[in-house]
């Protein structure tokens, strides 16, 4: 079975469109969207021009068999993550003050309205990205997987929180091994080309094809919208147990 992978779209329609053709060319059976199709936060990304929340969500909504809550989507309609990391958001997170909420935070969790443009969305994709959930158990022609946007406690990257050492993934591989999965799929580290961890290493790979090894591993996907990364999408072929990690274009970057 071919599979595509899309993550962290942040509203750049140019590049989401540029991967989805991409994958159709791959002749993908399906696609999964790893979160994150909204959130345009100053200054990493360079699609200020045009970016469109609405065109995104659509277009995921219609062309995605599966998709997953990123923390941006999660604000983008301001709702609290289902699975915390240990953070007590308190019963009104988003009524409270942003300075009363910068002051709990501590540096813990991520707060947006001092970097992050408000998304339009309409109200029909508003309740699609309320209803996504942030971790799905899927199966491809017989292999069972887990995707989520972050790693487990923080499957929505909500948390200021980045791996360093594999060690650091016990937990996640603890959940995958509850859920009877042995590969796990994720987005929001932004990586240029894939990052793949197992029990041991954490290890970059470059854009090009990666035989999959039987045993646990977390991918991590590149991020689709122009940032000051190598953007890019995924190709999973269940039948050669491999993995084709494809990079976009380069398209004029627009910094106005």
């Amino acid at each position: 079975m071919i599979v595509g992978f899309l993550a962290d779209i942040h509203e750049d329609i140019v590049h989401l469109d540029l991967a989805l053709e991409v994958l159709a060319h791959r002749r993908c059976e399906t696609i999964v969207c790893l979160g994150d199709i909204v959130g345009f936060t100053l200054p990493f990304y360079r699609h200020i021009r045009t970016r469109d929340a609405e065109a995104c969500v659509s277009r995921i909504r219609n062309r995605c068999g599966a998709a997953v809550a990123g923390n941006h989507d999660l604000y983008a309609v301001r709702k609290v993550p289902e699975h915390k990391a240990g953070f007590e958001y308190g019963p009104d997170w988003y009524g409270l003050d942003y300075e009363v909420r910068a002051k709990k935070a501590r540096n813990r969790i991520w707060l947006y309205e001092d970097n992050e443009i408000p998304a339009r969305l309409s109200p029909a994709s508003r309740g699609y990205l309320g209803g996504l959930r942030e971790t799905e158990r899927l199966t491809f022609d017989g292999l069972s997987c887990l995707v989520s946007h972050f790693c487990c406690p923080d499957f929505s990257g909500s948390s200021v929180f980045s791996p360093g050492h594999a060690f650091h993934l016990r937990k996640h591989f603890e959940f995958m091994d509850g859920l009877g999965v042995r590969i796990g799929f994720s987005g929001h580290g932004h990586p240029d080309g894939c990052l793949i961890v197992d029990e041991e290493n954490i290890t970059l790979h470059g854009f090009g094809t990666i035989p999959l090894a039987d045993e646990k591993q977390w991918i991590v996907a590149p991020c689709v919208a122009r940032t000051t990364r190598a953007s890019g999408c995924m190709v999973l072929d269940t039948d050669k147990a491999r993995l084709e990690v494809i990079p976009l274009k380069a398209s004029p970057i627009d910094l106005a």
